[in-house]
């Protein structure tokens, strides 16, 4: 079977969705749901974003998981470093042939930058500033807060690999790092609705700066299951 990770509850919903016969399971601590998605037997796992809670339940599912020997993919929202990189731009990141293999045959109907180097960070990369330093100290053309464990781990348990972002911010775009950790508890490694809505109560001007930032992600999820599903379609008719 193959895996797909994906970091966020936001992200995992338009893959859910999508799922024909699904069935939810757990790994470990790591929520997930199976069924099939471009007629191809596809397990979704929510790792959760940045570390350690991501690579944790990676880890998990990857044990739980020893005998398989496809594919596995992390798949989700980067934000652009590189000024060449626009919002919705697909761009990868593969571990090693057997991965790739099918995203190659997927450009030829979805367009999709190969890069060499994605920038793990701690942190979020926020501001402008932040990400023109990041891209000027790194070379990496996006940033994320799961690949580096992601790929590390897959390679010490035999699994192909490659990494699908979508990108939901360019490099001038403010991210707003002070609400997203209100929204998500980063330290345990789960959403937290309950303080987001106490700050938009306490603090309505945010209000504006979180649509605004929202505004773009529906239809960014939408091109990344679409690109997905052709990578599928690709796998399942090269077998």
């Amino acid at each position: 079977m193959l895996t797909l990770f994906v970091p966020s509850s936001y992200e995992v919903a338009v893959f859910r969705r999508a799922l024909t016969e699904m069935q939810k399971t757990r790994l470990g601590a790591a929520p997930g749901w199976t069924g099939k998605l471009e007629n191809v037997p596809v397990r979704v796992v929510e790792c959760g974003m940045g570390q350690p809670h991501s690579a944790l339940r990676i880890e998990a599912v990857l044990r739980a998981c020893a005998e398989e020997k496809e594919p596995v993919w992390l798949a989700g929202f980067g934000g652009g470093l590189d000024p060449a990189l626009a919002r919705y731009d697909m761009v990868y990141l593969a571990g090693d042939a057997a991965a790739e293999k099918p995203i190659l045959a997927a450009q030829r109907k979805i367009p999709a930058r190969k890069i060499d180097k994605i920038y793990t960070s701690d942190v979020v990369v926020d501001t402008e500033a932040k990400k023109i330093a990041a891209f000027q100290a790194t070379g990496a053309p996006i940033v994320d807060m799961e690949t580096g464990p992601f790929l590390e781990l897959a390679k010490e348990h035999g699994r192909p690999a490659a990494v699908l972002r979508v990108i939901s911010d360019d490099v001038a775009e403010e991210f707003p790092a002070d609400l997203i950790g209100h929204s998500y508890d980063f330290a345990q490694g789960k959403d937290t609705p309950g303080r987001l809505a106490w700050r938009l109560a306490t603090h309505p001007g945010d209000i504006w700066r979180l649509k605004k930032f929202l505004a773009p992600l529906p239809e960014a999820r939408v091109r990344l299951l679409a690109f997905v599903r052709e990578v599928l379609r690709a796998w399942r008719e090269d077998r």
